[in-house]
């Protein structure tokens, strides 16, 4: 796959964090609180990328997408 910003070969990876509640994509000014779910993350504008997660153990998150190394760039599948 070739990026669509420069034109560059992407490479496959993945977005990925740990001890967080999940992972979004959030409108300027958006926050997530500890109880929202997934519908009230997109009721205000937001993506859920993974989670949101209310319990201990659950606390990774993992998203796969493509990286372009030359412009900077990350595409991501959700």
């Amino acid at each position: 796959m070739n990026c669509p910003s420069c034109g560059k070969e992407l490479e496959r990876g993945s977005l990925y964090t740990e001890l967080g509640r999940g992972l979004f994509f959030l409108p300027p000014g958006g926050k997530v609180g500890f109880w929202d779910t997934k519908r009230s993350v997109e009721q205000h504008g937001g993506i859920v990328l993974d989670g949101p997660h209310h319990i201990r153990g659950s606390d990774r998150a993992t998203v796969h997408g493509y990286v372009c190394r030359a412009c900077k760039k990350i595409l991501l599948e959700y």
